[in-house]
């Protein structure tokens, strides 16, 4: 039982560290050059930290590479903050048929069961068919990984 217990709190307490890692604020320590850098490359990015900084009168490789932001290189420090705020800006997408003939059925299936099983439940196994201007295939695999919302023709 209590093997258990700490199994249950030790899953409580990661989950609560992953849903506090998303909130980061960060705070300047002063207003000098360097923090504004740092600051600039985790909100906007590390090329806007390298345009800041040449716009500030700096050469940008030795700034960058002398400075660091949170013991991280400039470079890496933009690189952690801009993987945080992609995944906090995912789109969705609704995807509509054109029309209501079997291949635009078939596009839409292959979505959420994968292209082979689109085209056996359609019966169109062996025929080439185009969804978006690209082969079914590949349609299914890259709306497969964003939010997607599939609606039909009616709708």
């Amino acid at each position: 039982m209590k093997l258990s217990t700490l199994a249950l709190a030790l899953t409580f307490t990661v989950a609560a560290t992953q849903s506090f890692a998303k909130d980061v604020v960060l705070k300047p320590a002063n207003a000098n050059i360097e923090t504004k850098a740092c600051l600039t490359a985790a909100n906007e990015g590390y090329g806007p930290a390298l345009r800041f900084i040449r716009k500030s009168g700096f050469d940008a490789d030795e700034f960058s590479a002398s400075v660091r932001c949170n013991g991280e290189s400039l470079r890496s420090f933009a690189h952690m903050y801009s993987n945080t705020t992609a995944k906090a800006s995912v789109k969705t997408v609704a995807l509509v048929a054109k029309n209501e003939d079997t291949a635009s059925k078939a596009c839409l299936a292959a979505i959420s069961v994968g292209a082979d099983q689109a085209l056996a439940q359609y019966q169109l196994e062996g025929e080439n068919i185009i969804c978006n201007n690209k082969q079914i295939s590949d349609f299914a695999r890259e709306y497969r990984t964003d939010n997607v919302v599939v609606r039909s023709f009616s709708e």
